[in-house]
């Protein structure tokens, strides 16, 4: 498994992304991108929806959003937490 944890920039904070090999279809070469909470709040409000179009654009590419601290688990862990989550 390839984990590829790295960081998106919105509003002048940094927030975890990690982009994951498909887990569900298992299509080759086909990724899929996990957002922290944080990054979930940052760019979507209930209330007021999305605050501008970058933070649409961003949540779009995202697949789903996972609690900020599974970011902290090894591969293994953090793909497992992710699928259960899913599922």
């Amino acid at each position: 498994m390839n984990l590829e944890v790295f960081d998106i920039k919105y509003n002048g904070k940094v927030y975890p992304v990690a982009e994951i090999p498909d887990v569900f279809t298992h299509e080759e070469g086909h990724h899929l991108l996990i957002g922290s909470h944080s990054l979930n709040v940052a760019l979507y409000n209930d209330k007021y929806g999305y605050p501008d179009e970058r933070a649409m654009m961003i949540d779009e590419r995202i697949y789903a959003f996972i609690d900020d601290e599974v970011f902290f688990m090894n591969e293994e862990e953090f793909v497992t937490n992710v699928k259960e989550k899913l599922d």
